[in-house]
């Protein structure tokens, strides 16, 4: 390896973004011309024979680079799966040594990036989705996948050949994107941001070679079996020598028109399994389509044996179907995936300095500016109302039907809709970067990520692979005694009955379509091994408040004066929990005044503390007032009958003046009772996991008849973890409950559920998050 590359000096010629050093290969201009030593497109021969020649410096550096790094395997690699080498002549790299304008500075503008725009990985390190212009076979993703360690601070790279796309794992402390964009054009592939049209456009490519290669098949196919028919007569009616040959021998041209042409796909992943050294379902498949084909030519030009190529080219055109098949979930699973990106606008109304409004993409929108958005049409980004009021419709975001009124100061969220009047929106993020897009992206991991399920496939399929190919070749050495005809059709017939079709492609293929229906379903998965471990029925816990209930909590009483209720709502002003929000209600319809609150002091599940007017003011759970020195024996048979009557009992204590107790009371959701029945039915045991008075608890349980010793109340967060983590039930632990809240419960779960919380906080707290208000997600998820 060269001196530039070695130790210390080698980040240095890296971060430099230096050429390598260019040796004795020259490139000079002679009357005739030889292919590319790295292209292999036309160029002028070299001075001296047996030099590299090269069409141009682009190709010259890449070249050199790829020698350099001692990865000369890829040019053999390449010619092996019959691939052409890329030019580097309109590299971008070259026309920035020549005007001095670097291109791919505007990948380390973050804004500018969207859909590629880095995120953390963990470690310290992000990762980037680009587009990748310039490949063409397995040969380009081994080249780029292998250039990596010999980059300081790029840490891994995945190319996808499907999209043309690279995932790209670096640490932004010791390298730029823009630094590994240049290194691989170098080598002659440029990347860039990821385009949907562009990701769309390779999509529908794809779908239209498959169906051209099955229409191909299906020619083959059916001709074939028109002169199979013609043999099968004539050997029972009759038939002349010379027309039986020449049916042979058509046949044969259709099986290798059929196995060698639109087979070929097969082929090549049969072929890149055995170079990459990782058996697939290709290899068998690949090898009984090539045997029986080449088995079957033979016949037909030395008369001997059957010949089946009815068979194979049928199997061609099965295979292929199949293929495409998959190829059409696999689409309609990352379709659903994008569903609310899809419906999100594709353009805003940028409002200027001066107060003139013009169209632009949402992907050009940066934090910051501020766009209008008329009655009707879709917010098509995140920010803040600085103008103008409306109703907002939530539903494909929440599953709420009712409109929300929003006013300046409001925040509103990409995905939902303007349903009244114009507002101006000041952006916070947009595409990508919104909430729905922060959304697709864990949605879009999930679905990259394989499951355990598929990895334990993937190892007992390459497995399988090589024992079927083993078996195959046993089976023909022991019929071979009987005939080479009958041992080549035995080994046939097994290597096409043993592909592992259901290992290698109905397992990744389920979990993906479970993962596409379901967030077409507002139920969106973070990992396929949440399916895996919902198929044995266990246990599922609830919590109550806003789970079971519909969370919009209301105060049934209150004991105190209307100076008392403004002194607590000041404390309980700036919280989110359901308690508050009922309680600082309760106060505005009272007309109590608004006071501010400092020194406030929140245990999450507990209550609340804090100072307003000089006077310390505590509100909470009874046990939670209890720790902060506050004396309940007064208010005990209080406590009991405000739980009695079905409501929650809350405490608050001013100073010191005598505790008093008031009740706050929700309305189960209209269908938990129906929910929790289909569950029951599914073989789910239903337990509730409260925070609430064990009597509130065991009066909800009694409405949904779930069993007293599994409706647990008045536990904080510590102990529903620790509930969680007992496991004394067989089968799968679930937690349905608050994305922040019950965080702690949800991820120590076999499968944490977050129903309330925002979206983003909710998947990264549980794998499973339901969007819809309704309960009935869940029962779809079961």
């Amino acid at each position: 390896m060269p001196a530039a590359f070695d130790g210390a000096s080698n980040e240095n010629a890296f971060s430099s973004g230096q050429s390598p050093p260019r040796e004795s290969v020259k490139v000079v201009g002679k009357a005739t011309s030889v292919p590319c030593s790295h292209c292999g497109l036309p160029s002028p021969p070299p001075d001296r024979a047996g030099d590299p020649a090269f069409c141009c410096n682009g190709c010259l550096g890449a070249y050199q680079l790829i020698h350099g790094w001692g990865l000369e395997d890829y040019y053999a690699l390449r010619d092996r799966l019959g691939a052409g080498g890329v030019s580097a002549g309109d590299s971008a790299v070259n026309r920035a040594d020549q005007t001095g304008d670097d291109p791919f500075d505007e990948l380390d503008q973050t804004e500018l990036l969207g859909e590629s725009a880095p995120r953390a990985v963990g470690g310290g390190l992000v990762a980037s989705s680009c587009s990748v212009r310039g490949l063409h076979c397995g040969a380009c993703a081994w080249l780029i996948e292998r250039s990596v360690p010999l980059v300081p601070g790029w840490h891994s790279a995945r190319v996808r050949m499907n999209d043309h796309s690279v995932e790209l794992i670096y640490d932004p402390k010791r390298i730029r994107l823009s630094e590994i964009a240049r290194w691989m054009a170098r080598l002659g592939y440029r990347i860039g941001p990821l385009i949907d049209n562009a990701r769309g456009a390779a999509a529908i490519s794809e779908n239209r070679q498959l169906l051209v290669r099955i229409a191909m098949a299906a020619f083959c196919a059916m001709n074939a079996m028109w002169i199979a028919v013609a043999l099968y007569a004539g050997h029972f009616s009759g038939i002349s020598v010379g027309h039986a040959n020449l049916f042979r021998l058509v046949g044969a041209g259709l099986g290798a028109a059929a196995v060698f042409g639109p087979g070929s796909l097969f082929i090549r992943g049969a072929i890149g399994a055995l170079l990459t050294r990782t058996p697939h379902m290709d290899l068998p498949l690949a090898l009984a389509l090539v045997v029986g084909a080449v088995a079957g030519i033979v016949g037909a030009f030395t008369g001997y044996g059957e010949v089946f190529f009815d068979s194979i080219t049928m199997l061609v055109f099965l295979l292929l179907v199949g293929r495409w098949v998959q190829f059409r979930q696999q689409r309609r699973a990352a379709e659903s995936v994008h569903l609310l990106m899809q419906v999100s606008p594709r353009t805003a109304q940028l409002v200027g300095p001066d107060g003139a409004v013009r169209k632009i993409a949402v992907a050009d929108l940066v934090a910051g500016d501020r766009i209008r958005v008329d009655a009707g049409q879709g917010i098509p980004a995140d920010g803040t109302v600085v103008a103008g009021q409306t109703a907002v419709d939530r539903s494909l975001l929440t599953g709420e039907s009712v409109p929300v009124e929003v006013i300046v100061g409001d925040v509103v969220e990409a995905g939902t809709a303007n349903l009244q009047s114009p507002i101006d929106v000041k952006v916070s993020a947009a595409g990508v970067q919104s909430r729905v897009g922060r959304l697709m992206r864990l949605v879009e991991d999930a679905a990259a990520n394989k499951a355990p399920v598929v990895q334990l496939a993937d190892r007992v399929g390459g497995w399988f692979v090589s024992v079927v190919i083993i078996l195959a070749f046993i089976t023909a050495l022991i019929w071979w005694s009987t005939g080479p005809a009958i041992a080549v059709t035995h080994s046939v017939a097994l290597l096409i009955v043993a592909c592992p079709c259901a290992l290698a492609l109905a397992t990744p293929l389920a979990l993906a379509v479970g993962i596409g229906r379901a967030a077409r379903r507002r139920i969106f998965v973070r990992g396929g091994d949440c399916f895996e471990r919902l198929a044995t029925p266990g246990t599922i816990w609830f919590d109550k408040t806003g789970t079971l209930t519909k969370g919009q909590l209301s105060v049934t009483h209150w004991p105190g004066d209307r100076d008392a209720l403004a002194l607590v709502a000041a404390i309980e002003r700036g919280s989110a929990h359901p308690v508050a929000k009922g309680i600082v209600a309760y106060a505005d319809q009272c007309g109590a005044e608004p006071f501010d609150a400092t020194q406030i002091d929140q245990l999450t599940g507990g209550g609340i503390s804090g100072v307003v007017n000089g006077r310390r003011v505590i509100v909470g759970k009874p046990a939670f007032t209890k720790t902060q020195g506050v004396d309940l024996l007064s208010i005990q048979d209080e406590v009991q009958r405000v739980a009695a009557d079905g409501a929650s009992p809350i405490v608050y204590a001013i100073d010191d003046e005598l505790p008093k107790v008031f009740g706050v009371a929700d309305g189960l959701r209209d269908d938990a009772s129906a929910t929790v029945e289909s569950l029951r039915n599914l073989g789910w045991r239903v337990g509730i996991l409260s925070g609430d008075h064990p009597l509130a608890v065991a009066r909800v349980a009694s409405s949904l008849k779930i069993e007293s010793a599994l409706a647990l109340g008045d536990l904080s967060p510590e102990q529903k973890l620790r509930r969680i983590q007992a496991n004394d039930h067989t089968g799968a632990i679930v937690m349905v409950g608050d994305g922040v809240n019950d965080s702690a419960a949800l991820a120590a779960a076999d499968v944490g559920v977050a129903i309330r919380g925002g979206a983003e906080t909710s998947l990264e707290a549980a794998p499973v998050f339901l969007a819809d208000a309704a309960l009935g997600g869940l029962v779809k998820l079961m």
